[in-house]
């Protein structure tokens, strides 16, 4: 099980090695972690990987965005939300 005492060492490890990371950098990993578990949670509900190309995207488009500083949203929130929204856009289509 890993502590917060070697949460707090493997930290300093990787800012002793690397440097201290910029807002920047961090910023561009928690968009990644939320556009990976956006579209796992699309593969989980319609058991289709990869997503369809609609989804796809639309996911890709958001995480530019919110990526590129013009969007200063929770990248969980904005990416679960478009995930949701892309999910029921690409339902009407198809039943259209």
């Amino acid at each position: 099980m890993i502590t917060v005492d070697d949460r707090s060492r493997a930290h300093a490890l990787v800012g002793d090695l690397l440097g201290k990371s910029d807002q920047f950098a961090e910023r561009a990993v928690a968009v990644l972690n939320a556009h990976a578990a956006a579209l796992a949670w699309v593969r989980d509900t319609i058991g289709v990987y990869p997503a369809p190309p609609g989804i796809a995207a639309e996911l890709n488009n958001v995480a530019e965005r919110l990526r590129s500083r013009a969007d200063d949203r929770d990248p969980v929130a904005v990416l679960g939300r478009a995930a949701v929204e892309a999910l029921a856009a690409h339902r009407t289509n198809a039943a259209a």
